[in-house]
């Protein structure tokens, strides 16, 4: 098999996509798998790393920005489809699967009027833009959340969310003092939960010889919560990025983190305990209806953004870490929710939209 996987500028987006590309390979090392992303997307460092050929299209997003920027990136998507179609003569793939984000809509767009077999993977219950323009035309629509099949009709199938085979393997934690807390906002990091844990650090300082913190910040507020943690004289890895993610779960006691559907499945499938902060303006809220739905399972601690502070974090912190009876149970109803087949559920529906156009 030849596949293009399009999309990415976000972890969200990229890692489902990489887990479908490792399936595709297991399945058959003979098979092709080309990335094709946006020019400042995550992918552009990732998907080297991870082992596969990047083509990139410079591509740039039309919510949220200024009038002028979104005219400039409306003529970049539509050099984009241009580029795109270029690269599907170049590979000539068996299918293109879109994974959402800036890169999927000009290169599905060019498979549509190309007439490639071509399936899109939705991680949200709310689809974004480009897979809800583009859902009509396409074989399937792999969905997580029951919910969202109405959104593409008979073409939906609920798969699960894709999660990197690595997290799947992780073992169960012995927690032993000093415990290590993980911590992110996403590939970008997240002010208000940087913030909180900054509070927090007073409030923990009796536990001081008790925990070591993990922290991805994103780039702005490196800084500051590295001195945060060296002045309150706490143990700390403090970086912008970690790419060896599934590491940092393993030696996790605790995750505290926003709410994506990725991050979800990840914590899900590597069965740790977490203490999730919904992102409050994430489209329909669909961050707190992923963290309900770990909360109802007892499966996670949800905190509402609108409800963090370092207080409140510091004592679910300290309330969880010391009762390790119900830390071991989050993690097992974790586990125990979590869909480990999504990939291969996915990668039979590209053989069958391949079979459906041979």
């Amino acid at each position: 098999m030849k596949a293009i996987i399009a999309g990415g500028g976000t972890g969200g987006h990229l890692f489902p996509g990489i887990a479908v590309a490792r399936e595709i390979q297991r399945r058959d090392s003979r098979s092709e798998v080309l990335f094709v992303g946006a020019e400042q997307g995550i992918e552009a460092r990732i998907v080297p790393k991870e082992g596969f050929p990047l083509r990139t299209l410079p591509l740039g997003g039309i919510k949220g920005v200024g009038m002028v920027r979104r005219m400039k990136n409306l003529f970049a998507m539509a050099g984009g489809l241009f580029k795109a179609q270029g690269i599907l003569r170049d590979f000539k793939p068996d299918v293109v699967i879109g994974v959402g984000g800036y890169a999927s809509f000009p290169m599905l767009s060019a498979a549509i009027m190309s007439g490639y077999p071509r399936v899109i993977m939705e991680q949200n219950a709310i689809p974004g833009l480009a897979n809800r323009v583009l859902g009509r035309w396409v074989d399937f629509a792999a969905v997580t959340d029951p919910g969202t099949q109405s959104h593409f009709g008979d073409r939906a199938v609920v798969t699960g969310n894709p999660v990197r085979p690595e997290f799947k393997s992780i073992p169960p934690k012995e927690h032993v003092a000093p415990y290590t807390i993980l911590i992110f906002g996403g590939s970008q990091g997240a002010q208000s939960i940087n913030k909180a844990v900054i509070e927090a650090l007073d409030d923990l300082s009796d536990w001081k010889n008790r925990l070591r913190f993990v922290h991805q910040t994103g780039e702005r507020q490196l800084d500051e919560v590295k001195r945060a943690y060296a002045g309150k004289g706490f143990e700390a890895d403090v970086r912008v990025f970690f790419n060896d993610f599934h590491q940092q779960y393993a030696a996790a006691d605790l995750i505290v983190s926003r709410s994506g559907a990725t991050t979800v499945a990840e914590i899900k499938a590597s069965g740790r305990a977490a203490i999730l902060i919904p992102f409050p303006f994430a489209t329909d809220d669909h961050q707190t209806k992923n963290a309900r739905a770990m909360a109802d399972e007892k499966a996670a601690v949800l905190i509402p953004n609108a409800e963090l502070n370092g207080k409140r974090l510091a004592g679910v912190i300290r309330e969880l870490m010391a009762d390790p009876a119900r830390l071991k149970e989050i993690e097992s109803n974790a586990r125990r929710i979590a869909i480990l087949d999504a990939e291969q559920r996915i990668v039979n529906l590209v053989e069958t939209a391949i079979d459906r156009h041979a």
